[in-house]
């Protein structure tokens, strides 16, 4: 539906979107690899000034959409409050990342722990760094992604991930277009 929009939209994720940035995230999330939260903090925003700087910015400066499956936000939620090292610390050191390159719209794809479980059984595959930390690291992630949405609710929009996906896709679409 945005693929063949105009102006033209570019998916990417994060970690990731940038060849470096990949590398980044075969560290971030390999279950082999202990590390300080500090460090997958850091980490996670280099990857982020990588991919923000090489792959988003200049997607924007010629006027294109950007759609990234996770960014900022994330990582508030993740290593600020799944990580408890806060989360303006961990704003401050990703504005050195991304600059002035901020979301219009942030979409919350909203799951309850038993359904997010439910399908990380049901998938098979195997689970990363990341996954393996548990379901108290998981409660406050989840705390975290509440907090930002009742702090910035005019640009956080949340979504029932239950939906099937195509109704998922149409609610972006349909807000993506709002926008401009």
């Amino acid at each position: 539906m945005l693929a063949e929009s105009e102006p033209p939209t570019h998916f990417t994720r994060e970690p990731g979107g940038t060849p470096a940035a990949e590398r980044v995230r075969e560290i971030l999330l390999d279950p082999e690899v202990d590390m300080d939260p500090w460090t997958e903090a850091y980490l996670y925003a280099a990857a982020r000034a990588d991919h923000a700087r090489g792959e988003i910015l200049p997607r924007l400066e010629r006027g294109e959409n950007v759609l990234c499956e996770r960014y900022l936000d994330s990582s508030i939620a993740y290593q600020g409050f799944g990580r408890e090292l806060g989360v303006d610390a961990v704003r401050d050191l990703n504005s050195w990342a991304v600059e002035t390159i901020l979301p219009d719209r942030t979409f919350y794809l909203r799951l309850n722990a038993e359904e997010r479980e439910r399908r990380a059984r049901q998938s098979g595959a195997s689970l990363d760094r990341i996954e393996r930390v548990g379901a108290g690291f998981m409660r406050r992630v989840e705390r975290g992604f509440e907090e930002l949405v009742r702090l910035e609710p005019e640009r956080i929009v949340v979504l029932d991930a239950t939906l099937p996906p195509e109704e998922l896709a149409e609610a972006v679409v349909g807000e993506t277009r709002s926008l401009r």
